[in-house]
């Protein structure tokens, strides 16, 4: 192991002990301090992981596995102490119609629905599309949440099918979350984040940002511009090729500047496969040939919004 991978773990390991000692013991915790002990669990969580996808390059794959896992397992016991300890709520479609209902906050509803776990995102200050099917979506029709420090909004798309996302607007972006989305196509600006999407099938992502994590999906088309080593986890059919010039030169030109990308930095073309640790090319990712290649996609999408 480097020096660089022994200071990481030298970190990673305290902060990790610490917040496995905290889930456990969320449930002594006074109920009127409980939602705040877990929107800081989440924090923590969340910056973890952001340190852990930041050093993904000096670490062996192995220690990157492990870490990401500790992540994951951490954040899913916290979503499963949450369900446990805090009244449920919806998803946000679900609370519109419930305040439409009622201006007073109530406790949900008592009556149980099981469901499987999730991962813990704390969504509070998200721009959010979900549960939509065969719509186009455009970020500018979004409220934009309003907060204190004024930094990039993070983005959650959850549960659409047969949809175009457009996210070029001039709100200055962080992390693009994504999960189970089904034969859509996504076209995202440079981004100060990461892109961090799961259980997606049949779907074009065209995209830049500093860190890409894809897990559990397949048969998907990556248009990608990302400045450190792209991961894919339990991922099949996976096809890469550049960002390419899916704005005006200057325009585009501000967006990776605001983002803090260097445009002539990209690793699109060399995958982490986490499944895959031989020294042989992946079964599972490849590039894809020129002849593939649809340069006219993204402004086929962004021309709806123009």
């Amino acid at each position: 192991m480097s020096e660089a991978a022994r200071e990481f773990r030298a970190v990673f390991d305290p902060e990790k002990q610490s917040i496995e000692a905290a889930l456990s013991g969320l449930d002594q915790v006074p109920k009127t301090e409980i939602q705040a002990a877990v929107d800081s669990l989440v924090q923590r969580i969340h910056a973890l992981e952001r340190t852990v996808t930041e050093k993904i390059t000096i670490l062996p794959a192995h220690d990157a596995r492990v870490c990401l896992e500790a992540v994951k397992s951490m954040s899913e016991r916290l979503s499963q102490l949450r369900v446990k300890l805090i009244p449920k709520q919806k998803f946000s479609f679900k609370s519109r119609k419930s305040a439409s209902a009622s201006p007073s906050p109530a406790p949900a509803s008592p009556s149980p629905r099981p469901s499987t776990p999730k991962r813990s995102i704390d969504q509070s200050l998200f721009m959010k599309f979900e549960d939509r099917t065969g719509e186009h979506l455009f970020i500018g029709s979004l409220p934009v949440p309003s907060d204190e420090s004024g930094a990039a909004k993070d983005v959650a798309l959850t549960n659409l099918t047969n949809c175009t996302v457009n996210l070029v607007h001039n709100i200055p972006l962080g992390a693009i979350h994504i999960k189970n989305l089904k034969q859509c196509t996504l076209v995202i600006p440079p981004v100060s984040g990461s892109i961090l999407l799961h259980d997606c099938e049949g779907c074009t992502l065209i995209g830049a940002c500093h860190q890409s994590r894809m897990h559990t999906s397949n048969n998907m088309d990556i248009y990608l511009h990302v400045t450190s080593e792209p991961i894919i986890e339990d991922c099949t059919d996976m096809r890469f090729a550049p960002y390419g010039q899916v704005l005006p030169s200057e325009q585009l030109d501000r967006l990776f500047e605001v983002a803090q990308l260097d445009q002539t930095k990209n690793f699109y073309d060399h995958v982490k496969d986490f499944n895959w640790l031989r020294q042989q090319q992946s079964p599972n990712w490849r590039v894809l040939d020129a002849t593939e290649v649809k340069p006219d996609l993204a402004q086929r999408v962004l021309s709806k919004d123009q």
